[in-house]
């Protein structure tokens, strides 16, 4: 009988935190912490009492939504990546923050990524972006390649007649400026005036770093996102359950002989 409670009461557990109302409820809770964490940073409110009050009480719910997803289900919750994600942002936020430690006092602003865990269109885009990584990868090595063949040349063609190129440091900056869209009057300009052809030669490296590579890159990220649209949702705890005792019950139709399966409630 204990044991039937026990597991009645976690399916219970299961259901709350599962809710929408319950999962609407923590997302309003995040974004209102959000707020009041931007407002402290003014120094007039830093220690405002109201402010101070709203944090705790914060923390207060996001530690008993930890626990209560703990109790629903089991060694089950650490099982799941965002899960660990969510633990260790609360705990995080039991680090003491005084004296030497003060700098810790913007780890609260973690618990905004919290989002990234309550929203489901968040998680699909942070797990796109997390499937696209060695695709990502893979682009940014060619960009790295390419980078360092036109800092040489740069090097090599520029370096006597603009400081921007006088080195491989140097030139690395520059081709980082003019590859972030950055720099272009004050680092291609003055060197046409020297050598009038070098904006052909900038004009060929923008194709081919901009508007080749970064484009590579937002193409594997796209194409990871539309796999995330059409992977089929994971089913909760609670659904799983039902569709555990929907294929008892079929197979119970199938075979009438096959002895009946014990119930949770």
């Amino acid at each position: 009988m204990n044991s039937q409670n026990s597991r009645s009461m976690r399916t219970r557990a299961q259901a709350l935190v599962e809710h929408r109302v319950f999962q609407a409820t923590i997302i309003t809770v995040i974004i209102v912490n959000a707020i009041a964490i931007g407002v402290q940073t003014y120094p007039s409110l830093t220690h405002n009492p109201l402010l101070v009050a709203l944090d705790t009480v914060v923390l207060g719910i996001f530690t008993v939504e930890i626990l209560l997803r703990l109790y629903a289900y089991g060694w089950q919750f650490f099982k799941g990546g965002w899960n660990w994600f969510d633990l260790l942002i609360v705990i995080s936020s039991y680090l003491p923050t005084g004296g030497a430690l003060q700098v810790l006092r913007v780890l609260r602003v973690l618990r905004v990524l919290r989002l990234l865990s309550s929203v489901p269109s968040l998680r699909k885009v942070v797990n796109a972006l997390i499937t696209a990584i060695p695709g990502i990868a893979s682009i940014g090595g060619l960009l790295v390649i390419i980078m360092y063949v036109f800092i040489v040349a740069c090097t090599m063609l520029f370096g006597p007649y603009s400081p921007d190129f006088a080195d491989l440091g140097r030139s690395t900056v520059s081709l980082f400026k003019l590859l972030v869209g950055d720099g272009w009057s004050t680092i291609v300009d003055p060197l046409q005036a020297e050598l009038p052809w070098a904006w052909t030669f900038m004009m060929f490296y923008g194709v081919v770093s901009t508007f080749v590579i970064l484009n590579l890159f937002i193409a594997v990220t796209t194409q990871a996102m539309q796999e995330q649209q059409f992977e089929d949702p994971q089913p909760t705890v609670v659904e799983q359950r039902i569709l555990d005792e929907l294929a008892l019950l079929r197979g119970r139709l199938e075979d009438p002989e096959q002895p009946k399966a014990s119930t949770s409630s």
